[in-house]
């Protein structure tokens, strides 16, 4: 069986067929012979049962008046003529087994006389019997008047003749045979090449098309095989239609993709934003396009060296979250990455899902806005110098306070030398304090506004929303206090920290604290209310997200207007006080972070301002995170 299934298929099918053929001749041929020789054997048995009855019809007579003369003519005639070849012997006998005339002339051969003695006169019986190199069949039939048996005649039919006509049969049937199986052995040769001559040419241009060689579709041979397939209606001819028809079509998507693999080469190459090609678990960076070399400064060769992380704050985290998606392909903007010199740039980045070779990718593609980021970073700037501008008064009136303190103390301690009139050390100590307290507190104040009008870093962070509001707290609550107008904190201490920048988170609460102050000083000039204005400011958290709503009791904002709150240039405020820039500003700066701020107002009763960061938990986040 393994050498059979190590055969072609032309082989297997030629042996199979030529086997089922011969195993099936030669059953028919051993079922016909057992057929034959038992019709033939049982056919001489009747026969020389009959023979045999006949001599004794004519030998009753003579049995019984012992005639040996004639019994033994009787026999003899019997013997001889024309059944010469069938007939043996033949014995006459009486009932009591003594011979009363046989045909042998050299005497008994064999043990036909004990047979002749033993055998019953009065049962048919039909023996084999061996007479030298032959073998006879010793038939016995009984001699009867009316109902008694007066003797039997036994004779030896030859089987040789039975034997000539068996062996005749036999060079008949290895002649059948002999004829069946030549003819079978050039019907299952040619059934064979019919079966596999196509095979074995679709295995052959098989075997070109895998060498990626597909002008043989349109070789003389392959279109001949295509005509020839045409005359043929079976298995083979729909199993050659069907390799051809995807032959073609694999050309063709041979084609299309090689075309499409220039296409995105040219597009790669000649693209304008740098691009690259990122494995999906290392982030290993596997291709670079020009404009990518050119833009970070490094060689190609340099760039496949490293990650996606090496060029800038690009983290794990942050890629692995749902704001930051590469599964499915996401954007991320203002993202920080350095030049090969140290430099920074800032990108906007692109990421899709794709297939370079066998290897699942992603295609990055960044965007250059650095021109753009040091605009929106001096507008942001701008923007701050006019709120501190509006603040002025109230932060000159916050310096004087430590600053007539210290003049106050300076002014006695001075008075006191003139006078030359000694200090006592208790109040030299208390004025010195005062002094001290007061100058530290200047400084804090001249430090956090130092803090908060410098140039905005667009880099991330891990902050703690709290405590950026408790610092422009620091900045303008006393303002908004003398104003007659409470600022209540309502902070969430077990709050988890986000990605972001403090400077730019402040920019956003200053603006959103200070629009809700001119909303409550509208509401009291229109409407002439004297009850104190009120500024909520709560932190919590939801659905894994950091929450800040500001509410106030101002003048509300009108449903109509909602919808444009947020468009640059928009503004409710009469010309010249507001350029509408500050919540166009706001809204840039929450979604930089991946936020979202968005508002509910009521006409004269008050305006909620909510905005949603999404959690950063980072190795080192602790839901216990306390409140500076």
């Amino acid at each position: 069986m393994t050498l059979f299934s190590h055969l072609t298929l032309k082989n297997k099918i030629f042996i199979s067929c030529l086997g089922v053929t011969l195993l099936v001749s030669i059953i028919i041929a051993l079922f016909t012979r057992a057929l034959l020789i038992s019709s033939l054997t049982r056919e001489l048995k009747n026969r020389g049962i009959g023979i045999a009855q006949s001599i004794a019809d004519s030998a009753r007579g003579f049995i019984l008046t012992e005639n040996r003369a004639e019994l033994t003519s009787l026999a003899y005639d019997a013997r001889y003529g024309n059944r010469r070849d069938l007939v043996k012997y033949l014995i006459i006998s009486d009932n009591s087994g003594n011979i009363l005339a046989h045909t042998f002339t050299t005497g008994f051969v064999g043990p036909v006389k004990t047979i002749v003695k033993q055998q019953p006169a009065s049962e048919v019986g039909i023996k084999n019997l061996e007479m030298g190199p032959h073998w006879v069949f010793h038939i016995t039939v009984p001699v009867t008047e009316g109902i008694y048996t007066i003797g039997s005649i036994q004779m030896g039919l030859d089987k040789q003749h039975i034997d000539n006509l068996i062996a005749q049969l036999r060079w008949i049937f290895l002649s059948f045979l002999s004829m069946v199986t030549l003819i079978f052995f050039f019907l299952s040769h040619r059934l064979a090449l019919f079966i596999t001559r196509p095979i074995a040419s679709l295995i052959r241009y098989t075997d070109l098309l895998t060498r990626g060689d597909f002008d043989v579709i349109d070789s003389k041979n392959f279109q001949a095989l295509k005509q020839g397939i045409k005359t043929r209606n079976d298995e083979i001819s729909k199993l050659t239609d069907s390799f051809i028809k995807m032959t073609s079509r694999l050309r063709d998507s041979t084609r299309s993709l090689k075309d499409s693999q220039k296409k995105y080469r040219s597009l790669f190459k000649s693209g304008p934003n740098p691009i690259f090609v990122v494995g999906k678990t290392g982030f290993d960076i596997l291709d670079a396009n020009p404009n990518a070399t050119e833009l970070f400064e490094y060689t190609r060769q340099e760039l496949m060296e490293m990650t996606l992380f090496d060029l800038g704050e690009l983290d794990m985290a942050s890629v692995e979250g749902e704001t930051f998606d590469l599964e499915t392909g996401a954007n991320r903007s203002k993202v920080k990455f350095f030049k090969k010199t140290g430099a920074p740039v800032f990108v906007n980045i692109h990421t899709s899902p794709a297939a370079y070779g066998k290897e699942d990718v992603i295609i990055v593609g960044t965007t250059d806005i650095t021109e753009l980021v040091e605009k929106d970073s001096q507008l942001i700037q701008a923007s701050k110098m006019a709120n501190l501008e509006k603040m002025s008064a109230g932060i000159a009136h916050e310096i004087n306070q430590p600053l007539n303190a210290i003049k106050m103390g300076s002014e006695y301690l001075c008075l006191m030398h003139e006078r030359k009139q000694a200090v006592q050390p208790e109040d030299l100590t208390m004025v010195l304090t005062e002094i001290s307290d007061q100058v530290t507190r200047a400084a804090d104040i001249v430090s956090r506004l130092k803090n908060f009008s410098r140039k905005v870093d667009f880099s991330r962070e891990r902050v703690n929303v709290n405590t950026c509001i408790l610092s422009v707290h620091k900045i303008i609550g006393r303002q908004i206090t003398l104003q007659n107008i409470d600022l209540v904190l309502k902070l969430d201490k077990t709050i988890a920290p986000i990605l972001a920048h403090n400077n730019r988170l402040e920019q956003v609460l200053f603006n959103l604290i200070t629009n809700a102050r001119d909303a409550i000083n509208e509401r009291i000039e229109t409407l002439n209310i004297t009850n104190p204005g009120k500024i909520v400011i709560q932190t919590f958290s939801m659905n894994h997200q950091v929450g800040i709503d500001i509410e106030d009791n101002g003048a509300g904002i009108e449903p109509d207007i909602t919808e444009s709150i947020f468009e640059t240039f928009y503004t409710t405020k009469p010309m010249g006080e507001g350029l509408g820039l500050g919540l166009p500003i706001i809204k840039g700066i929450v979604k930089d972070y991946n936020g979202s701020i968005s508002l509910s107002s009521r006409p004269g009763k008050g305006t909620v301002f909510s905005i949603l960061f999404p959690e950063h938990k980072g190795p080192h986040y602790s839901k216990e995170l306390n409140t500076p």
